[in-house]
């Protein structure tokens, strides 16, 4: 049984249903056994992600109710919600015996299968993650520059190590100390803390927005861009590349409705979409003005 924890309030529980719809679907030989950590969250909403995990059969739903008063001693920086750190207690959502559970942002979609992230033999570690290419937060985070900057919205935790070593503890003690210089809250303090215990994970299984924009990582030569466009596994919708707007040109946006289609979500309508918006999308790509590459293969079934 393989384990995954995500995180969402009200705002995100529909794509936190999409992002269970594409992990079951393309992963069909795989069993899962998914964690939800959510606050705020209506009756209505936990029903339909139920629902999203009943249609298939290779995976069960654990929905748990975080308590807000747990966060009081991390600390308010800049925009973000406090509950970007409900990832930091995976050692507490699950058993003991669990020794390795993925954790996914909701703005994600698997499109392909993950099994090898459970079956790498890889052990000294806290933590697995993507490096960001180029990154360039090395002196904020006191992180050296042999080693990388990596996001955050795919993690392959190691909970074993990270209860014995109370990890959750470091990370708070580090947010403290650097809360002026932390932008990226959780994010630079997983990095500054543990860096030097963290497996570097293919870029596959976190492929971000600018993977998919036609002049962002030039410098990675097109045959690593190919490769990483052509085997992606998840593909993960950070910064302002959001596809549940109709704006957005991601290639992967229309994956994303397709998967919308098979939840309880599936009358959404995208809120600026129009036909003055249809135009401009289209305009963008006619006059070769829109950033995101156009793929003629796109993954997932």
């Amino acid at each position: 049984m393989n384990h995954i924890l995500l995180t969402t309030d009200e705002n995100f529980a529909q794509h936190c249903g999409v992002c269970i719809v594409s992990l079951l679907k393309n992963n069909p030989q795989s069993e899962f056994a998914i964690t939800v950590a959510a606050m705020g969250l209506s009756e209505l909403s936990q029903v339909r992600l139920h629902q999203c995990v009943d249609a298939f059969t290779n995976g069960t739903l654990k929905l748990v109710e975080f308590a807000e008063e747990a966060l009081e001693p991390f600390p308010q920086i800049g925009g973000y919600r406090k509950n970007i750190y409900l990832r930091l207690w995976v050692d507490e959502f699950f058993a003991p015996d669990v020794e390795r559970v993925l954790y996914l942002d909701v703005d994600t979609l698997v499109v392909d299968s993950i099994e090898e992230l459970f079956t790498d033999n890889a052990q000294d570690f806290v933590v697995g993650a993507v490096d960001i290419p180029f990154a360039d937060s090395h002196n904020r985070c006191h992180l050296p520059l042999e080693y990388g900057y990596f996001n955050s919205g795919v993690l392959l935790f190691n909970v074993a190590r990270w209860r014995t070593e109370h990890c959750r503890d470091q990370l708070l003690d580090f947010l403290i100390k650097n809360q002026d210089i932390a932008l990226n809250p959780d994010q630079d303090a997983l990095n500054g803390v543990f860096y030097r215990d963290r497996v570097v994970l293919d870029s596959i299984y976190n492929v971000i927005t600018p993977y998919f924009r036609r002049t962002d990582y030039r410098k990675l030569g097109d045959q690593e861009l190919d490769r990483i466009r052509r085997d992606a596994k998840i593909i993960h919708f950070n910064g302002l590349a959001r596809p549940w707007f109709y704006s957005c040109n991601h290639p992967y946006q229309r994956k994303y409705f397709e998967y919308l289609e098979l939840t309880p979500w599936r009358e959404f309508t995208p809120p600026d979409k129009s036909f003055y918006t249809l135009i401009k999308k289209r305009l963008r790509v006619l006059l070769g003005k829109e950033s995101f590459i156009q793929l003629s293969n796109i993954k997932g079934v």
